[in-house]
């Protein structure tokens, strides 16, 4: 199944094929919906592989063919389950293959050996972990990483694999209004989306907040997510005399209609990897407060965000303070923001700089492939 020869790369056909578990499908959903949307124009059809427990219609378009994958749910037909994928996908006749970490990893390097064709990884963040997936990574035909911080990591990890490390930025539609304090006098709204399993991220924050009210602030704060230290977070609010002001909800979607009602956005903790609703509530445009990261390139102190120190209740309060005093300035961090995504989070340019990497890893197959095949005759 090489791709044929061709005067010029862009007469390649590229028919992509995704693969998504449930846990990459929570996490970026509208990272992998802009993908399939942007592809739709370049005529190219794609397909998606994921479970039937995730609701595709989030994400799908009429272009793209969805293939249930695991078709028999139960750990003892893992086999039948890969002999029918493999069949299905050998109809719909892929070129290349996408996963996304830490997701299908594994299946997409097996499906790469079954089909002969190329894969590329998407890896959203900096971690030791990527050494279950050694092997995986190094057949990879393209390595996708968010931000110059992962890229850098790829290639210290791996400095054979320079070439094959793309940086893409995800991308968002940036709205053209700015959420941030638009109506004068409204009261503060603030938002968190984090799980709920560790209480001592939230103790210093809410205790923040505490003397905000306190000192005669009106703010109101969502804390969206669950977890198994919710009932103790829930009893932290209590004590604290915060019930009318901290509202604990579930996960919800889109939450994009849920940033529009509000402010601030709440990033309480780095978790190393990319997070694709911190870059939804930029492009709304909430301005952004707390701690600092590095995955996404997108917080710059100051310029598109305010930092805290997480474990520092005294440096809360002091930024909350601030972006709650001083709302023209806090809007203009999220105009900020906003500008950013326009200048580096564009769909059309990750779209266009996928297609690339997608004729790219095509190409480094293929060449790669008879390298192996002259290696072979050499030895024989």
């Amino acid at each position: 199944m090489m791709p044929e020869e061709h005067n010029g790369i862009s007469e390649m056909t590229i028919r992509p094929v995704f693969l998504v578990d449930r846990q990459v499908f929570q996490g970026y959903c509208s990272y992998i919906r802009r993908i399939l949307v942007g592809l739709t124009g370049t005529a190219h059809a794609s397909a998606l592989v994921c479970p039937s427990c995730v609701n595709t219609e989030a994400i799908l378009c009429p272009s793209v063919e969805q293939i249930e994958h695991p078709a028999l749910r139960l750990p003892v037909f893992w086999y039948p389950n890969r002999r029918i994928l493999l069949e299905r996908l050998s109809r719909f006749k892929p070129t290349i293959l996408h996963a996304f970490y830490p997701g299908q990893i594994h299946l997409a390097h097996w499906l790469s050996q079954q089909l002969d064709i190329p894969y590329v990884l998407t890896l959203h963040r900096s971690t030791a972990q990527w050494l279950r997936f050694e092997k995986s990574i190094r057949d990879a035909a393209g390595i996708i990483a968010p931000s110059e911080t992962v890229a850098d990591h790829l290639q210290k990890n791996w400095p054979g694999l320079s070439e094959r490390i793309k940086r893409i930025h995800i991308g968002s539609f940036v709205e053209d209004s700015c959420r941030c304090f638009f109506r004068s006098g409204q009261i503060a709204s603030l938002i968190a989306i984090h799980p709920l399993d560790d209480a001592s991220v939230f103790k210093p924050f809410l205790n923040a907040v505490r003397h905000l009210v306190l000192d005669g602030f009106d703010l109101m704060v969502v804390m969206m997510g669950k977890g198994r230290k919710e009932k103790h977070i829930r009893r932290q609010i209590r004590i604290l005399g915060l019930i009318s002001v901290v509202t604990v909800i579930p996960p919800m979607r889109p939450v994009r209609s849920i940033f529009s009602g509000a402010d601030i956005y709440l990033h309480l903790e780095d978790t190393g990897g990319f997070d694709a609703r911190l870059l939804e509530a930029m492009a709304v445009g909430l301005a952004v407060a707390g701690v600092s990261e590095k995955s996404s390139g997108l917080l710059h102190d100051g310029q598109t965000a305010c930092f805290w120190d997480g474990a520092d209740e005294l440096s809360i309060y002091g930024c909350l303070k601030k972006l709650l005093g001083q709302r023209a300035e806090t809007r203009q961090l999220a105009i900020n923001g906003q500008a950013h995504l326009r200048k580096h989070n564009s769909v059309s340019r990750m779209v266009d700089e996928l297609m690339k990497t997608y004729i790219e890893a095509q190409h480094w197959y293929k060449d790669h492939y008879k390298e192996l095949e002259k290696e072979s005759v050499m030895i024989g």
